[in-house]
């Protein structure tokens, strides 16, 4: 009994390790990374009811060369727009906004410019400025074409 115990917590250590995008940051850890090497910084907005973001999630899952982009020339964060818990970023913190029985985090709000519409890409420069804003889904060859310079 023991072994299958142990055989079980072997294994959801390699998948929880193994499922971890080394492609992506958070926005707990951008400061420092931005501190040693700016570089733009693009954020994937979803929810978790977006069926059409897991499809993106997908698309960037099975592209290596996207993958490479991400990780080499940009900070990319996936955040959720439904968070309940705050966000510090680029010294402002943004919170949850409560709506009725659901909400939008504030961070959602500030930068989506179609409200509602997932996933919703924000590219910013190094210094923080909106460079674009796109919503919906974008097959990996466009997303490539819109990060390579």
């Amino acid at each position: 009994m023991t072994k299958i115990y142990l055989a079980i917590l072997v294994f959801l250590n390699f998948s929880v390790g193994y499922s971890q995008k080394t492609y992506a940051t958070t926005f707990e850890e951008l400061p420092l990374k931005m501190a040693k090497e700016p570089k733009p910084i693009l954020i994937k907005m979803y929810t978790a009811w977006c069926a059409v973001c897991k499809l993106q999630d997908r698309q960037i899952e099975k592209d290596n060369q996207l993958q490479k982009l991400l990780s080499d020339k940009y900070y990319y964060i996936e955040f959720n727009a439904e968070s309940r818990e705050a966000v510090l970023f680029n010294g402002r913190e943004y919170i949850f906004l409560p709506n009725g029985k659901g909400g939008l985090h504030a961070l959602a709000n500030a930068f989506s410019e179609a409200k509602g519409s997932y996933p919703s890409w924000i590219l910013l420069s190094p210094d923080y400025k909106l460079l674009s804003g796109y919503n919906g889904l974008l097959k990996s060859k466009d997303l490539i074409r819109v990060l390579s310079p």
